[in-house]
């Protein structure tokens, strides 16, 4: 992508570069990665395919797409991801939130309907705190801490935490799962990785 082109113009070449590198969905990762680099949405985007690129712009999104190309996550690329209806900063310290772990605050949901009550949830590997802000999203008056044994997943967290609104009630702590901690909760969540060792190598 070279400075002159038209943002149609390297964002189809930008779709067949990545669509070459085996991307799932090429064309919506090139408008994603031109939003970033352009500092802007995909609905502002699409209004504006015969605007011309300038250098910063053309040298962030080739960047971009490159390292993309070389399966590097969008998430990280872009610096988040949605979960539960949320937006949720996101980066290399941590895994991202998958829409198939939302069954997880559908479970919690489901085994404690008053959405009122003024519960303690533990979430146990919390990484991006996602699975713990998403259950306080919906229950107003619980409160929660979420553990890590991974100082840089926990600073992210607590990012997450601030641009939700729920740091008053969301605390969390660096430590091995549920050692030394006191209280009793009323609501456990756990999700840890369950990828094989062998096939990690292989993905994103």
């Amino acid at each position: 992508m070279i400075a002159g082109s038209t943002l149609g113009s390297a964002l189809t070449a930008a779709t067949a570069r990545l669509r070459a590198a085996g991307v799932d969905a090429p064309r919506r990762d090139a408008r994603l990665l031109m939003a970033q680099a352009m500092g802007t949405d995909e609905a502002a985007l699409l209004a504006r395919s015969d605007r011309m690129l300038d250098r910063r712009q053309a040298s962030a999104f080739a960047a971009l797409v490159r390292r993309r190309g070389l399966r590097e996550p969008l998430s990280h690329l872009i610096g988040r991801r949605e979960f539960w209806s949320l937006n949720f900063a996101v980066g290399p310290a941590v895994l991202d939130p998958r829409p198939d772990s939302e069954c997880l605050v559908e479970a919690a949901l489901t085994a404690a309907p008053d959405r009122g009550a003024p519960m303690r949830v533990l979430d146990l590997g919390t990484g991006s705190g996602c699975l713990l802000l998403a259950v306080l999203s919906e229950y107003k008056a619980a409160r929660g801490v979420g553990v890590d044994a991974e100082q840089a997943a926990l600073d992210l967290a607590r990012r997450n935490a601030r641009g939700l609104g729920l740091s008053s009630r969301a605390r969390f702590v660096l430590g091995d799962w549920g050692r030394r901690l006191r209280a009793p909760f009323d609501l456990v969540l756990c999700n840890p990785p369950y990828v094989r060792r062998a096939d990690i190598a292989a993905l994103e």
